[in-house]
């Protein structure tokens, strides 16, 4: 599975056409802008089985600017995502800035369009952005 993922990711890289980057940019600019409260009523006004990625913030140093704590992705339903993540974190180190950030973080999202495209996004926006608390998918150790 993993290598038809990245076939499929290397074609659509390959195939990067001008509309295609300008996509690309207005898809990352919507990640880094669009910002919600990240509360429950918030997330359950997103659609249903839409697959895409999302990134949880806190707010940074310099006024109006944020530090991307997380950036993740559903293939299926990133608004069922999000709410699991709002139930219960399994990733020890997230869960702890989103108790101690409770009123604090926000969230954004991007749909896509497909399953390559989603692994793409997540993948390039992680080296981009190198979130917080995604160490483990950038192959960096907890701290």
């Amino acid at each position: 599975m993993l290598a038809i993922l990245e076939s499929q990711a290397l074609d659509v890289q390959n195939t990067m056409s001008a509309d295609n980057i300008i996509s690309s940019f207005a898809t990352r600019y919507q990640l880094e802008r669009n910002h919600r409260p990240f509360k429950r009523k918030e997330v359950r006004e997103l659609p249903i089985n839409r697959c895409g990625v999302y990134a949880l913030w806190i707010p940074g140093d310099i006024e109006d600017a944020y530090t991307c704590l997380y950036v993740g992705l559903s293939i299926t339903c990133v608004r069922r995502r999000l709410l699991d993540h709002l139930t219960y974190e399994d990733n020890p180190e997230l869960r702890k800035y989103l108790q101690m950030f409770v009123d604090l973080v926000t969230f954004s999202v991007a749909f896509t369009k497909n399953e390559a495209e989603t692994h793409l996004l997540e993948t390039s926006v992680i080296q981009e952005w190198q979130p917080i608390t995604n160490r483990n998918k950038l192959g960096l150790s907890h701290l």
